[in-house]
């Protein structure tokens, strides 16, 4: 990882996927992250946004979101899937109507940990 501009961003080997992640328990951090969510997904800037679990957030983002999604941002990082997937459950439940989120979360095998917990966002300003 290597730090981006001035904002203090680390990127994971591409400018896409920026590593912004907290540690600690889901009930510690579920504020904080809720925050950074409501930052990065302003309706005036994003046109629309995912929140999901990988353990390996650049391929996932090349593999599935590179398409559609302008950037991926790590919210958290833990090595228990369990305390992943309960934030994951949570923040999909807090933004309900504006993710795009299908399901509540927990939808597949991960791999092994750590495990990250991210947004993906399109941005409205491209295309």
């Amino acid at each position: 990882m290597r730090t981006f501009g001035n904002y203090g961003r680390e990127i994971m080997d591409d400018e896409q996927v920026f590593d912004k992640s907290v540690t600690g328990r889901p009930n510690e951090v579920v504020s904080h992250v809720l925050r950074r969510i409501s930052a990065f997904t302003r309706s005036n800037k994003v046109r629309y946004f995912k929140i999901g679990i990988t353990n390996h957030p650049r391929r996932r983002f090349n593999e599935e979101y590179k398409k559609s999604y302008d950037e991926m941002i790590v919210l958290y990082k833990s090595k228990s899937i369990a305390s992943v997937s309960q934030l994951e459950v949570e923040l999909v439940r807090h933004n309900e109507g504006l993710a795009d989120n299908l399901i509540g979360g927990g939808g597949g095998n991960y791999g092994d940990p750590p495990y990250y917990l991210y947004l993906v966002i399109k941005h409205k300003t491209r295309k």
